[in-house]
């Protein structure tokens, strides 16, 4: 009797279910959005909207983009539970970096030590997601981690906005190219069906 690998056969599931390009969309319209808001003075409540509906925009482009072509997949509860570590670990990254310029000596701490704020953002930006990475099982996105630390570490050692929007634009177009390819790729459940026939 041939044996089975339960959990290997979840992991190549759950990989293969990420192979959408979508999460490469999401994170670099975060970090684009990110771009905007930086210049956009005025307007930039619309960019902190946008950034707000990114997430259940991916859970929607899922559900209408995924789903059709691989069907329904329902993990176990060590893979949700992953899930939900990922989300409770960005929350408190976000509310890290917001109070680290208090810990590190005040409000003006990131203007009067750029080059210390600049390593010390992109290493942070690099270890959260390696840790997001290491936990989703998805090794690309230590590549991802590597390309924004660097953008955002840039964005503080030069003083200018710039590098976001390059890191967000490469791997926004990454995920574009990957989400193209997938579509092209697996049909849709119906449309595979009717052209068996």
């Amino acid at each position: 009797m041939r044996h089975v690998d339960l959990t290997q056969l979840e992991r190549k599931a759950w990989q293969s279910y990420h192979e959408d390009g979508l999460m490469e969309t999401a994170f670099g319209l975060i970090v684009v959005t990110a771009f905007l808001a930086s210049i956009a003075d005025q307007y930039r409540y619309v960019a902190y909207v946008a950034l707000l509906l990114i997430g259940p925009l991916l859970a929607l482009a899922k559900r209408w983009i995924t789903a059709p072509r691989l069907g329904a997949v329902e993990f176990g509860p060590g893979r949700k539970a992953r899930k939900l570590r990922v989300v409770l670990f960005i929350a408190a990254l976000v509310a890290a970096t917001a109070l680290l310029p208090l810990l590190l000596g005040g409000e003006n701490w990131p203007s009067d030590h750029p080059t210390g704020m600049g390593f010390i953002l992109g290493m942070l930006v690099v270890l959260a997601f390696s840790a997001i990475a290491y936990w989703l099982q998805l090794a690309r996105i230590y590549l991802i981690g590597l390309i924004f630390g660097i953008a955002f570490g840039s964005s503080i050692l030069l003083d200018m906005s710039l590098p976001l929007l390059v890191g967000g634009g490469t791997v926004l177009f990454f995920g574009l190219w990957r989400l193209t390819h997938f579509i092209q790729t697996n049909p849709k459940v119906s449309e595979g069906a009717s052209d068996d026939a």
